[in-house]
């Protein structure tokens, strides 16, 4: 059955591609730089992680730039149909209003791949080809390698979708747009690697830290509220993200159980706040199932950003035992509400420069143990150093720049955007 599926999507992309081959470069009324962003993720379903906060962050603040000397417009993709006009307001849930008119480019426009779209993009090849063959430009946003390098931390299916993901970038690309320097490294030494290098610019987005920023999702449950009291009472750590192989979920547990057994006096609570994920499903079900499950352990798998915000407030640090990253939002999120932040000897991590940091090598259960001990006693002093941290106003207007548009400027009284130099 799903070969047959699949067969029918192919069909349906490849009719697609032909029927509107004509459009993709048909001349459009403006004379502003048209900045095309790719949204086709988060449009259909936010999964409410790190990178539907990152795509709704950027967003918003594109949004507020788009002007009579930027034209801004979402784009989205779906498995049967190529690259489409969404609605301008999509994050504010107007999805009736979903287009099916292919977008067509003019010289200097600009697409920005800002939503991780690995599964689609590939699919429409033919269209951004033709997009640069009209003089438009390709930027991609890359969030991190790790499906390349470390494919069995994957799906059998994503790792095989980010393999023609990253084929499209290397090949069909114009600009890469990093996340760290650390996967900006990573990404070079992947393109030196290939059989032919061909010249890739690769700039660099920086990470905000201001959740508030990123039209972040409002609510609190009856079983966050109840949680959030009984940790007023009690040291709690938190842990933020997707439980799947490589977030080092396995390593924090058996830590925990440690010093739960051995000093259970000074032994903080764990908070978990992710959706579940792939390929643990056993690991999974020894969370659900485990003795400490509502007392010291806590597992949350749907939390807003409103929440998450006080989960930060109440916790007296933050632990990131994550064996890959492209860069950690979490980090920078517990710096912004002055958490100390235990993490794993990582360069992404330490690239962030989060003041009062601990970090850790040694996984032993003893050796990390002790290590969260160490966090916990932070915490209990006192908030964590005032960190100067990037906001989304800031980090969107260095992209703006990355792309090839001056940020916005004073010029005989008026705001205006030209090419950068």
């Amino acid at each position: 059955m799903r070969r047959v599926v699949k067969a029918a999507d192919l069909g349906a992309r490849q009719t697609w591609l032909w029927r509107n081959r004509f459009r993709f470069g048909r001349a459009v009324n403006s004379e502003r730089p048209r900045l095309l962003v790719d949204v086709s993720t988060i449009l259909r379903y936010d999964a409410q992680t790190g990178i539907q906060r990152v795509v709704r962050a950027v967003w918003s603040e594109l949004k507020r730039r788009s002007d009579k000397d930027l034209e801004v417009l979402p784009i989205y993709a779906t498995k049967t149909q190529g690259y489409c006009f969404a609605p301008f307001d999509f994050l504010d849930g107007n999805h009736a209003s979903i287009g099916s008119e292919p977008v067509s480019v003019r010289p200097g426009d600009k697409f920005l791949g800002l939503d991780l779209s690995a599964h689609l993009l590939p699919n429409y090849r033919r269209q951004l080809k033709a997009w640069r063959a009209f003089g438009a430009s390709i930027h991609i946003i890359v969030y991190d390698l790790l499906p390349l390098q470390r494919p069995e931390w994957f799906s059998t299916a994503t790792a095989a979708n980010y393999r023609r993901w990253f084929e499209v970038l290397s090949k069909d690309a114009d600009q890469a747009i990093c996340i760290s320097d650390q996967v900006a490294n990573d990404l070079r030494s992947s393109l030196a690697s290939l059989p032919t290098i061909r010249q890739l610019s690769v700039g660099r987005l920086h990470m905000g830290s201001d959740i508030d920023a990123s039209v972040p999702s409002r609510g609190l449950c009856n079983g966050v509220r109840n949680l959030l009291e009984q940790i007023r009472f009690r040291p709690a750590i938190l842990m933020v993200g997707t439980v799947e192989p490589r977030k080092g979920y396995d390593a924090a547990i058996a830590a925990f159980e440690q010093i739960w057994d051995t000093r259970p006096a000074e032994a903080p609570d764990l908070v978990i706040i992710g959706k579940a994920g792939w390929k643990t499903a056993q690991f999974q079900e020894y969370l659900r199932s485990h003795p400490e499950r509502g007392k010291r352990l806590h597992w949350l798998d749907s939390v807003t950003d409103e929440g998450l915000c006080l989960f930060y407030e109440a916790c007296r640090g933050v632990f990131m035992a994550s064996r890959g990253e492209g860069f950690g939002l979490p980090l920078i999120e517990a710096a912004k509400h002055r958490r100390f932040v235990l993490a794993r000897d990582l360069p992404v991590f330490h690239e962030q420069c989060v003041p009062g940091a601990l970090y850790f090598s040694d996984e032993r259960p003893a050796a990390l143990g002790q290590k969260l001990l160490e966090l916990t006693q932070a915490g209990l002093r006192g908030p964590a150093p005032v960190a100067s941290l990037p906001t989304w106003s800031a980090s969107v207007e260095c992209l703006v720049k990355e792309v090839g548009l001056q940020a916005q400027q004073e010029r005989d009284g008026e705001l205006v955007l030209r090419k950068a130099s």
